[in-house]
């Protein structure tokens, strides 16, 4: 009896020796085919303020980034905002050159760049870090005066919900006042919470004028396809949401996911 108790706890172990070597095998392959094939870092030139970065974008192709700051690439690397960043000051300007090659499987998406760039940014300038929730400057969403925003219809709601937005725009049917936070998030690029106390789906036509003359002309264009008298538009998207949705942006402190940089090396090892 104890026999048999010993050989099948001797089969268990060795299952799970097995399952934990494939899954190790696995990770390691999948940690191989998001490293670019070949990688060269060259020092920057610091007194140069422009900075780019460009890719093939097929599979096998070239990436590369010119005089680009350290702390973009770990901005990249890690997919943080400047905002929910906190690391040592040098980095924005210590500055490299990349030139690297994709993998032959792999085209350069966003998600593939910042992978690689992580995987670089460990191994050659022994990057950590870790993450940490911090309140940081941001803004909330709240109601105006008068609440202008309509309640989507029976309709809307059987048709599911929509989204869509750009630079200048954001729009959708049976959208929730937290997705149109997030959205927000996206155009001023720091963090904004719902804090409306409005429930249910929305109808969101959200547009304002860009600031730049070519973006203007370019959105004169298009309004005059739809018929949208773009200069009349709101010069901002805080004055949009109050004229055009009863809302507005207030300022506060809001928490946040933040990465802190425990190390990282002033030069990366040698190519």
């Amino acid at each position: 009896m104890r026999q048999a108790v010993l050989a099948s706890f001797t089969a268990v172990i060795a299952t799970v020796g097995a399952f934990s070597a494939s899954v190790s095998t696995a990770q390691q392959q999948q940690a191989k085919s998001l490293q670019f094939e070949v990688a060269a870092i060259r020092p920057g030139n610091p007194q140069l303020g422009a900075y780019s970065s460009s890719s093939g974008g097929s599979p096998g192709g070239q990436f590369r980034m010119v005089n680009m700051p350290l702390e973009r690439w770990v901005e990249m690397g890690l997919s943080a905002r400047a905002y929910a960043l906190r690391a040592p000051s040098w980095l924005d300007t210590s500055r490299f050159d990349l030139d690297a090659r994709m993998p032959a499987d792999k085209s350069a998406d966003d998600k593939a760049i910042a992978e690689m760039i992580k995987a670089l940014l460990i191994e050659r300038f022994g990057l950590k870090w870790h993450e940490e929730l911090q309140s940081v400057s941001g803004y909330e969403l709240i109601t105006d005066k008068k609440v202008l925003v309509k309640p989507s219809g029976l309709l809307e709601r059987l048709r599911g919900h929509g989204a869509s937005s750009g630079p200048t725009f954001i729009g959708g049917t049976n959208m929730s006042m937290s997705e149109l936070a997030r959205a927000l998030e996206e155009v001023l690029g720091r963090p904004v919470v719902d804090a409306t106390h409005l429930s249910g789906g929305f109808d969101i036509r959200l547009m304002w004028r860009p600031s730049d003359d070519a973006a203007v002309a370019e959105q004169q264009r298009y309004g005059k396809q739809y018929g949208i008298d773009v200069d009349n538009l709101p010069s901002s998207v805080s004055t949009a949401l109050r004229e055009q949705l009863g809302l507005r942006l207030q300022s506060a402190k809001v928490p946040s996911n933040v990465i802190v940089v425990d190390n990282i090396s002033r030069q990366p090892t040698e190519n």
